[in-house]
């Protein structure tokens, strides 16, 4: 072994490992003296009230005046309060929905193309 691979070897085994999991045994606290049990919920609870009397005292008002003011700020935050997903199940009824369409047609004055005159309803429930 040359003196480089020796050097390498004893830094290798002088470094400390890295331990993984806890770094302090169960049951006790890096920081003993840390937040008191509740004291984020009180922020939040706060927060929440002062919300509540806010709204209470300019909701409604506050609502129309951005509505008609700043329309696009009201559809930014309606659109940041919606669900990411949103599942919409629609029924159809294929045999409804062909005579809607048709009568659609005949209100409007069109004439149906061919593929629409020979439209039928393949399974009908």
């Amino acid at each position: 072994m040359s003196n480089t691979e020796a050097n390498a070897a004893s830094t290798a085994v002088q470094q400390p490992r890295r331990s993984f999991g806890r770094p302090f045994p169960k049951g006790v606290s890096g920081n003993p003296a840390g937040r008191k049990p509740g004291s984020r919920n009180k922020l939040a609870e706060a927060f929440v009230t002062d919300l509540r009397d806010c709204w209470e005292k300019h909701g409604v008002a506050a609502l129309e005046r951005v509505a008609t003011e700043q329309p696009e700020v009201l559809l930014k935050v309606i659109a940041s309060l919606m669900p990411k997903d949103l599942s919409l199940t629609i029924g159809l009824d294929p045999t409804q929905f062909a005579a809607n369409f048709r009568q659609a047609v005949e209100l409007l004055g069109n004439e149906p193309t061919r593929a629409v005159r020979s439209m039928r309803v393949i399974n009908a429930r």
